[in-house]
């Protein structure tokens, strides 16, 4: 494994970029070429296929870049496979408007159904919010291991875009988390992240113990409450069969936009 690109390497990076048919890498360039530079991700090529392999905590994001949609011959396919045997549990997403079917590189590399995630969008004055949310408030440094405990001790590592301590801290310290406390104990959390007129509600999480107190549905007025004026659309990601936060999310006005992300994952995850 490597972390610098040849010329070529980055030749099939950028003709690749923004084609789901040639990579399923998410990421912009010059997040890719920051993340290699500081070992973040490692790479390696075998004939037509550049991977990508990203370090998370406990397992590997999985990026494929190929020059041609053509499935690529089987020597190809076995250089690769040695390499990924050597890594336990691997992970792939693919972001598309079609119907669920695994990439036929990914199916040929051993990679399985996992999650699947739909996007949801609220246009700023479609929205259905009239309740009392005065409990919210920004949380502040103080917060970071309270909020990074509940979220670490609530989510699914593997799928659910998890922040790092790192990201928390300067998305605590750039005001966008709001947090919901019930004494000293921290009851819930959201993160939300602005790209000029478009907000994105990366996370929400309300503590087990205070599910049922409709804490949620105060977190999310309150974000789009402050953020509604220079913001024209709110988006979001939710789980296909997570059906309480589907229906919180349709009351509040959010709605399909057609969207769908897919899990893969090769390994056993313990």
């Amino acid at each position: 494994m490597k972390s610098v690109l040849t010329v070529k390497e980055n030749d099939i990076i950028a003709r690749a970029m923004g084609n789901p048919q040639l990579t399923n890498c998410y990421l912009s360039y010059a997040d890719l070429a920051k993340k290699i530079e500081t070992n973040e991700i490692s790479c390696f090529r075998h004939g037509s296929i550049l991977v990508l392999l990203h370090m998370m905590e406990g397992f590997y994001k999985f990026y494929y870049f190929m020059e041609t949609p053509d499935v690529p011959d089987p020597a190809t396919f076995a250089g690769i496979q040695e390499v990924l045997g050597k890594y336990p549990v691997l992970v792939a997403e693919i972001v598309t408007k079609t119907q669920d079917s695994i990439p036929p590189i990914l199916k040929k590399m051993g990679f399985c159904p996992y999650k699947k995630y739909i996007r949801k969008q609220l246009i700023t004055g479609s929205e259905n919010i009239s309740g009392n949310s005065d409990r919210v408030e920004l949380a502040d440094v103080r917060d970071l291991n309270d909020i990074y405990q509940l979220l670490y001790s609530t989510f699914d590592v593997i799928s659910d875009h998890l922040v790092t301590k790192e990201e928390l801290q300067f998305f605590i310290t750039s005001s966008q988390t709001l947090k919901l406390c019930v004494g000293d104990k921290m009851a819930g959390v959201l993160i939300f992240e602005t790209f000029g007129r478009k907000s994105y509600l990366r996370t929400i999480c309300v503590s087990e113990e205070f599910i049922g107190r409709n804490m949620g549905r105060s977190l999310i007025e309150t974000y789009i409450k402050w953020k509604r004026d220079g913001t024209k659309l709110f988006y979001l990601w939710v789980e296909s069969t997570n059906e309480k936060a589907i229906h919180l999310y349709d009351s509040i006005g959010y709605r399909d936009d057609g969207l769908t992300e897919y899990i893969y994952r090769k390994g056993q995850w313990h």
